[in-house]
């Protein structure tokens, strides 16, 4: 499997005796497995930069590389690295096998409705059109509720002009592109409704009961971050939800 090795330098530690090897973390840069929408490149920076801050807070040198989306989790078995960045959700499988980070970042699905519209959840839009993009997995979550009228769409603004001209009463959409678009083109028209449907999130994954060393201190250091205000800072400047 072909890696390239990201240049993000982490601030190297010089120290009196040996010195600490790097933490190497892999992360899938296309992130299929989330719907994204073409804010990739947003996400890669925002969680590069969360890295390099805790690296200069630390003192310390992480080594980030690309990994392919089939291979990163089989590598990882391997411990070819000791972290991934994963939206694998924490399911009782999955957290048999693995630890898990707290959230850094959510990813999950949201309820885009007209600015003055008063519903609050799913269950308000009984009999009511609720639109998403095709081949979405947001339809799975509209297919629970078989007293709404799911309307697929091939493009985000026709699918969010949709909610404008009242053709549907609602969105689902991946929080990511939602906030990029309703906080910008759409913030006078439209607005995503808190909290998310689904829980999914970005984390800092390892294998179980391995790296613990790793795992505390990056939770350590991502709690410091939302402490002080600078993993929202930093979500802004890339223009991701905060």
């Amino acid at each position: 499997m072909r890696k390239i090795i990201i240049c993000l330098l982490l601030l190297l530690v010089s120290c009196k005796g040996t010195e600490k090897r790097p933490y190497t973390i892999a992360i899938d840069k296309n992130w299929y497995s989330i719907v994204l929408n073409g804010q990739e490149a947003n996400l890669n920076g925002f969680l590069s930069e969360v890295l390099l801050t805790i690296a200069k807070n630390k003192k310390m040198e992480f080594k980030l590389i690309e990994a392919n989306w089939d291979d990163i989790f089989n590598d990882l078995d391997r411990k070819k690295y000791q972290a991934i960045f994963s939206a694998l959700e924490e399911l009782n499988f999955n957290v048999a096998k693995y630890d898990f980070s707290e959230d850094i970042i959510k990813t999950g699905f949201v309820l885009i409705t007209a600015k003055g519209a008063k519903y609050e959840n799913l269950n308000d839009l009984s009999t009511k059109h609720v639109g998403y993009l095709k081949d979405s997995p947001s339809l799975a979550l509209l297919q629970r509720h078989q007293d709404i009228f799911a309307s697929p769409y091939d493009a985000l603004p026709t699918l969010l002009d949709s909610i404008i001209k009242d053709d549907t009463q609602a969105a689902i959409l991946s929080i990511i592109p939602a906030y990029k678009y309703v906080s910008d083109l759409y913030q006078n028209e439209l607005k995503i409704i808190e909290p998310s449907l689904t829980d999914q999130a970005i984390r800092l994954v390892t294998l179980k009961d391995e790296n613990r060393d790793l795992l505390n201190l990056f939770n350590k250091s991502l709690e410091k971050l939302k402490k002080d205000n600078q993993l929202d800072k930093l979500k802004e400047k890339w223009g991701l939800p905060h």
